[in-house]
């Protein structure tokens, strides 16, 4: 009999076999790109967040990529390693997908910066009253322009690749969102992470 995970997502309930992990292994090239160097955990939510939320592995993997290769550079921040406890000692890198586009535009725009580009846009030395044309100018201002600054700067934003760095290599350990909570991403990487890599216990010591 197949070995089943259930894994509870708000109200839902995702039944996930072993077949599945299998799949999202082989589909993304992990034993090929990243031989011996992912957890269960890693293969489980990657298949949950293509799944559950319609992320793209592709763009995850892309990222891993850059990992692996410096001469392939991502429009994502650049991996920082946690300096507090209980994640101290890993690593992390954003990860890009369409559903943080948002997050990523409300981020350039905090502060003055909204305020300061309504005020230039409807600038009534400009004209004494709202045009269409102001309209547009301010949509593309507060939508697109602010997205591509980001890109360019290679600082967008996204959710986390959790990785450990030992002799050398990177060891992918879990996918997560930045509202899960360290001591959560703790206990999963406890329970299922440091069986898988035992030298785990020492960097995280």
């Amino acid at each position: 009999m197949e070995f089943v995970f259930r894994v509870n997502i708000g109200d839902e309930t995702h039944e996930v076999c072993e077949a599945d992990l299998n799949g999202v292994t082989e589909a993304y090239g992990l034993d090929r790109r990243i031989p011996g160097r992912f957890s269960r955990l890693f293969v489980l939510d990657m298949l949950l967040l293509e799944r559950v939320f319609r992320v793209n592995p592709f763009q995850i993997m892309d990222e891993i990529r850059a990992l692996e290769d410096s001469t392939h550079p991502t429009r994502t921040k650049p991996a920082k390693i946690f300096r507090h406890l209980p994640l101290k000692g890993l690593w992390h890198k954003h990860y890009f997908s369409g559903r943080f586009i948002a997050k990523n535009v409300s981020d350039h725009l905090r502060g003055n910066k909204l305020r300061r580009i309504v005020e230039e846009v409807f600038d009534p030395s400009k004209s004494p009253v709202v045009t269409e044309d102001m309209i547009r100018t301010l949509a593309h201002r507060v939508t697109v322009e602010p997205f591509e600054a980001k890109a360019k700067a290679n600082r967008l934003t996204g959710e986390w690749i959790v990785f450990a760095k030992y002799n050398s290599e990177n060891y992918y350990l879990t996918l997560t969102t930045h509202d899960t909570g360290d001591d959560v991403i703790r206990e999963n990487i406890r329970n299922v992470c440091e069986r898988e890599f035992t030298f785990l216990s020492s960097v995280l010591a």
